[in-house]
């Protein structure tokens, strides 16, 4: 590992020099890869609405770092963790691409509905969302 990783996974992660010393490739891979998932957005945009309660229209999102970190003060929709539980699987896909400098748009899945299953299938309503990043 090079000082200058190693320094920055001490100062902004809180490693002692031996943790540092002890990542592994993919590890500092995913440390290297901080700047370009700071470059990005990940947005979860509303495309369509059918029943649900907290009323959301189409083109409502979240807004995320591309660490996964929502930036609640962009996010146009309430918070919901029905809605955003299906996200995970997806985010480690986009912060994987980020992280490795591939286009974070070319993941296969860009739609996900919250995990409500909508009154045909006993629950009460569901959001489809489109998931893509735009650069910072």
């Amino acid at each position: 590992m090079d000082e200058k990783l190693k320094q920055i996974a001490m100062d902004a992660l809180g490693y002692t020099a031996e943790e540092a010393e002890s990542l592994s490739e993919k590890q500092q891979l995913i440390i290297k890869g901080g700047a370009l998932r700071r470059a990005h957005k990940v947005i979860m945009e509303v495309v369509k609405s059918e029943n649900c309660g907290y009323k959301p229209k189409v083109g409502d999102r979240y807004v995320m770092n591309g660490s996964g970190m929502l930036i609640t003060e962009e996010c146009t929709f309430p918070l919901c963790l029905w809605a955003l539980a299906p996200i995970l699987p997806i985010s480690y896909v986009i912060f994987e691409r980020l992280s490795m400098g591939l286009d974070p748009n070319g993941h296969l899945y860009d739609h996900m509905k919250c995990t409500d299953t909508g009154v045909g299938c006993g629950g009460i309503g569901e959001v489809a969302f489109k998931i893509y990043c735009e650069k910072v």
